[in-house]
């Protein structure tokens, strides 16, 4: 696999997206991460992503912490309600953890246990609403912090194949902005104009406006994400590429190398999706010679 041409320059701001281990053994997550310890600006450490079980994140983030590498903690809205979510939230603090990525988080029967059910307590605003307040030393319902927090504060926002949704989510930077809310990770999509949406929204309201990358596994996956209702469907240029690759193994990775160049000029960062790239995150970071 030959790296990628030197007149390209990945985005200062790359992020790599790691899940915690699903036991209680953090040493292959660890070793995972020191891997592209200064190949990366930051560590995301995902919360039960896809709805699969995971060790809660604040293990492995404080974990990532003593070893020097800066972690970036997603928390997710759908496994908690407002007083779990602000106790994790001050766990966090007082960790050290000051970066954190809000998400509403998907839908339990896609996970590996149906039927799980979600809090119902908690929307987007409503977390926003919350870590805002701890922010200004106060909790949700008003009461003063013996020690406020001090988030960064980062939401996840998915997309779809509707153009008016999209529409919707773009315009809500201008909420977005009212919480304190620094950055947007924009949820996966091959489409270009749909990341090009969003902005003029984040240059209005100063956020910075992060893409996400996801690695194609292959052609068979291609074609069921675009038969799956409401994604963002992957571009027939990409399904071309993929079948007309002479590496089949690593068509995938060169494809998701070639697609970050499009990336760079229209985010402040790109986000390496956990799924796909796993184990393959070293290789990927040599492919963009980073």
């Amino acid at each position: 696999m030959e790296a990628t041409t030197s007149t390209f320059s990945p985005p200062s701001h790359l992020i790599a997206e790691i899940d915690p281990p699903k036991g209680t053994n953090l040493d292959t997550f660890l070793d995972k991460a020191l891997k592209i310890r200064g190949r990366v600006a930051r560590v995301r450490v995902t919360d039960n992503e896809h709805a699969i079980l995971h060790m809660s994140p604040l293990a492995p983030c404080l974990a990532l912490k003593e070893k020097g590498v800066e972690p970036s903690m997603v928390i997710n809205g759908r496994d908690r309600n407002r007083l779990s979510f602000q106790g994790d939230l001050l766990c966090a603090a007082t960790m050290g953890i000051n970066d954190v990525v809000l998400k509403e988080g998907h839908d339990p029967k896609e996970g590996d246990q149906p039927m799980a059910r979600t809090s119902g307590d908690l929307d987007l605003e409503t977390m926003l609403t919350c870590v805002s307040s701890m922010n200004d030393g106060k909790d949700l319902a008003g009461e003063e912090l013996d020690g406020g927090t001090n988030f960064n504060i980062g939401v996840y926002i998915e997309l779809s194949d509707d153009v008016n949704f999209n529409r919707e989510r773009a315009e809500y930077f201008l909420k977005l902005q009212e919480f304190g809310v620094q950055s947007v990770t924009l949820g996966p999509t091959y489409d270009l104009n749909i990341v090009e949406q969003f902005q003029p929204f984040a240059e209005q309201t100063g956020i910075k406006l992060y893409s996400s990358l996801m690695f194609l596994k292959s052609v068979t996956m291609i074609r069921y994400l675009n038969n799956l209702p409401g994604v963002p469907s992957i571009p027939q240029e990409f399904l071309k590429k993929m079948m007309g690759a002479t590496d089949k193994k690593n068509a995938g990775m060169e494809v998701a190398a070639d697609f970050l160049k499009e990336l760079v000029p229209i985010s402040d960062g790109v986000v390496l999706l956990s799924l796909g790239l796993h184990d393959k995150m070293t290789d990927f970071l040599d492919l963009i010679e980073r």
